[in-house]
């Protein structure tokens, strides 16, 4: 080989470095993560945030409640009782069932601060009729006075509870039935005779039926 030819050496070393020198590659950024904190354990989400909606609805509700309120006691306050009726004059009725002489009318004598408030004349075939008279009671109850020659079966069914009766009482020598009615709401007293039917019933107290049951002539 010539001295004037270049030599190749170098190179042939350069080569060989190269290949022996191993290529670093640039480590990777590392990615930040973010971590939402709680108060909650075991929890790492964040509470919802309260929206403009839920505080309109939670307004409305409120709103609401303020005028609801009110507006049930006021109506508690003004709903009727027995004794806002107006008084009625049961005069005709008595003196009609009177006048057909089918049974002994009774009719309720001396109650001072008793109030008829509702007087009916129900006449049905064969001669057979059934007078209703309401009366509003000093301890502010109301208590009908129901007399009928009409079939005592129906006319009860129609006017106590399905059930046994309490019991049987005597007032002034009469024999009558104590039950309940208006699904125990109130108390009836029934007394059966052979031509008329006699019933006492209302959500006045058992003591104040007494009372006008005693008053009957």
């Amino acid at each position: 080989m010539s001295s004037d030819e270049p030599s190749n050496d170098r190179g042939m070393v350069d080569i060989v470095e190269s290949k022996r020198t191993p290529k670093v590659k640039p480590e990777p950024e590392p990615d930040y993560v973010t971590v939402a904190l709680s108060t909650d354990e075991g929890s790492s989400t964040p509470p919802p945030k309260a929206t403009r909606r839920d505080a309109t609805v939670r307004n409305l509700a409120i709103a609401l409640g303020i005028l609801v309120v009110p507006l049930v006691a006021i109506v508690a306050l003004f709903q009727p009782k027995a004794s806002d009726a107006p008084a009625v004059d049961p005069a005709h009725v008595y003196d009609t069932a009177k006048a057909q002489k089918a049974f002994r009318v009774r009719e309720p004598q001396g109650l001072s601060g008793w109030k008829p408030t509702v007087a009916a004349y129900n006449p049905a075939v064969g001669g057979r009729f059934t007078i209703r008279v309401s009366y509003s009671t000093p301890d502010g109850g109301y208590l009908q006075l129901v007399q009928s020659n009409a079939a005592a079966d129906s006319l009860i069914a129609g006017i106590i509870d399905r059930t046994a009766p309490v019991g049987t009482e005597q007032i002034e020598g009469d024999t009558w039935t104590r039950y309940t009615a208006r699904e125990g709401k109130e108390n009836a007293f029934v007394l059966l005779e052979p031509d008329v039917t006699v019933v006492v019933v209302g959500d006045a107290s058992a003591d104040t039926a007494r009372t006008m049951i005693r008053s009957l002539q």
